[in-house]
Order: structure tokens, then C-alpha cells, then sequence
């Protein structure tokens, strides 16, 4: 992909990277299939079961940066099985896209001695994250870490993930993408709060009032955007309930929740609308505010 325009990826910041596998490349790592996850010895969960290619890749990726003196060595990094997550700290000197291509071409020639080939295992557009806000580096470390996590829950609720359908609710077509069986549910309770709301005001109290009362039985319905919303939400969750999404923006072919929502997705007690395809580009704030204030609006015509 184009790198941001106008930056200098030369600065010693640090840096998520994606590489992506082509299609038919052998699987670089495998998520357990078990319900019961197997553990390490130090007693954590693992969901991510190694194969000659993870370790080998592994060794690679740690022994980077004695090779390359403008990168710091790679500590935090994640083999899955069809992709690649790094946490890249540039020391100066080269820019970014000069180390990830030096180590994808190792990765590759690693790969291509163990499977006795020579082929391109990785997608020409790799994707990175400049990572240069306050506690961005914590998110996005643990972003990695738990990323096995997050695939053993798809691949444990497949019905959950994936899968865009159409449904009508509130008198619209929608793009749903999750649980639909929620919008069956007896409570269905709407949730507009304003961003000009205070902790102190009346109205927040009221409305997360409403939200810790809806149970198992309820879900939640709005965007989920605002402040109060947010905490509103919280408090569904907390509560036992589920929550209706509303997202501005469509769901393209690898779109999934985000990685505080996935747990409660593969749950079955979340469920995405939208009244909208995926964009070919991300559409612009002014368009993402209409949208949401078009979706509430239905939504409070509705109910």
C-alpha cells in the first residue's frame, strides 16, 4: 500500500507491520482446534499450534536486527497462519519500507529451503501503523500478542464471523454482519445520547440507567459512538445484554469487530448493521457524521 504521504519513515519511531501470505503458500503456524486449549509450561492458554515454518521464521525474525543496524531487535511479533504481525523500532538511518522488504526476502528464502521451492510468499502490499501517540505502543503490543486469541474465537463461532447478510429491522434493508438472531430478542431498547452530555447531567444518569437494567433477555440499539453512549454500552455488557451496532461504514471481505469487541461477537451477543456497502475508500468524517445521524434517525422513527 502507499505509505502516509509526507512522512519520513526513516524516523525512529515505532512501527506495526502486516505481511500477508499469497494464496496457496503453506500455512506458516495453525489455530488449535480444541475446546479445551492446550498450555505452555508456564500454565497460559495456547492457541496457536507451531510447525517447522513458525520456529524457523521465529529464528529469522529474532536474529533480524544483528544483520541490520538501523532497527532495533524484534521483540514483539506473532506468526499466524496466514500473515504476519511485527512490531518494528527503527534506531534512524534507512527508511521502514528498506528493512520490511530485507526481511520478507528472508522469510521467503527460509521458507523456500524448508518446502524445496522457489516461489513469493508474501503479498507485494504489506500494511503499517505508525505508532506515535501516547499509549498506542501498549494497544498495539497487545493488538499482537493476543491476536491467536482472536482467531480461536472465530474459528470456535464460525456463524459469527465472516458472514454479511442482508436482514430488514426498522423498516430498512441492512447489511448485518454477526448475530442476527438478536433482533429477535423480546427487549430492544434505543440508545441517542448527546456528545454535549456530562457525567453530571440528568439525561447521562437516565440513560445508563436504562442500559444496566437490560439483562440477557435485551439488547442495546444505536451507534454507540458518544460518550454516554460508550458508557451506556459498557453497561449492557457488564449487565448480561447484547448489543445492534449501527456502523457508518459497510463491511468489505476482511472486515472484523474490533479487538475489544471480538469476545462478546463470538458470544453471539453483538450484532453489526449497516445501511451501506464497503467504500472503495474510507469515506470522509462529514459523510460518517450524515450516515450516523441517518441511522438514528431511523431508529428513533422506529421506535
Amino acid at each position: 500500500m502507499g505509505r502516509l504521504p509526507g512522512f519520513d519513515y526513516a524516523r525512529p519511531f515505532f512501527y506495526m507491520v502486516t505481511l500477508k501470505a499469497t494464496e496457496g503458500t503453506a500455512e506458516f503456524s495453525r489455530i488449535t482446534d480444541d475446546a479445551e486449549l492446550p498450555r505452555d509450561m508456564r500454565g497460559r492458554e495456547r492457541y496457536l499450534i507451531a510447525n517447522d515454518i513458525t520456529y524457523a521464521f521465529a529464528k529469522v525474525i529474532r536474529e533480524f536486527a544483528a544483520k541490520h543496524a538501523g532497527v532495533w531487535p524484534l521483540e514483539t511479533f506473532i506468526v499466524m497462519p496466514d500473515h504476519l504481525h511485527l512490531l518494528f523500532h527503527l534506531r534512524g538511518g534507512l527508511p521502514l519500507p528498506c528493512y520490511v522488504e530485507a526481511l520478507m526476502a528472508e522469510l521467503e528464502s527460509e521458507y523456500c529451503r524448508l518446502r524445496k521451492c522457489k516461489t513469493r510468499i508474501f503479498e507485494r502490499e504489506w500494511h503499517d501503523w505508525i505508532v506515535k501517540r501516547d499509549g498506542q505502543l501498549s494497544t498495539f503490543t497487545r493488538y499482537i500478542r493476543e491476536n491467536p486469541k482472536r482467531a480461536w474465537l472465530r474459528r470456535r463461532n464460525r456463524q459469527y464471523f465472516g458472514h454479511v447478510r442482508r436482514v430488514r429491522f426498522a423498516g430498512r434493508e441492512w447489511f448485518a454482519y454477526g448475530n442476527t438472531a438478536i433482533l429477535e430478542l423480546p427487549v430492544l431498547e434505543p440508545f441517542q445520547c448527546s456528545r454535549k452530555w456530562s457525567r453530571n447531567d440528568d439525561e447521562w444518569r437516565e440513560a445508563v440507567g436504562r442500559a444496566e437494567r437490560i439483562g440477557p433477555g435485551g439488547a442495546g440499539v444505536g451507534t454507540f459512538m458518544s460518550p454516554c453512549e460508550k458508557e451506556c454500552g459498557n453497561a449492557i455488557c457488564k449487565a448480561g445484554g447484547s448489543l445492534i451496532v449501527f456502523s457508518p461504514e459497510g463491511f468489505c471481505e476482511r472486515w472484523h469487530p474490533s479487538q475489544s469487541k471480538e469476545a462478546l461477537c463470538a458470544k453471539g451477543r453483538m450484532l453489526f448493521l449497516s445501511l451501506w456497502k464497503a467504500d472503495a475508500a474510507k469515506p470522509d468524517d462529514a459523510t460518517l457524521y450524515c450516515r450516523c445521524h441517518e441511522m438514528g434517525d431511523v431508529m428513533m422513527r422506529y421506535f
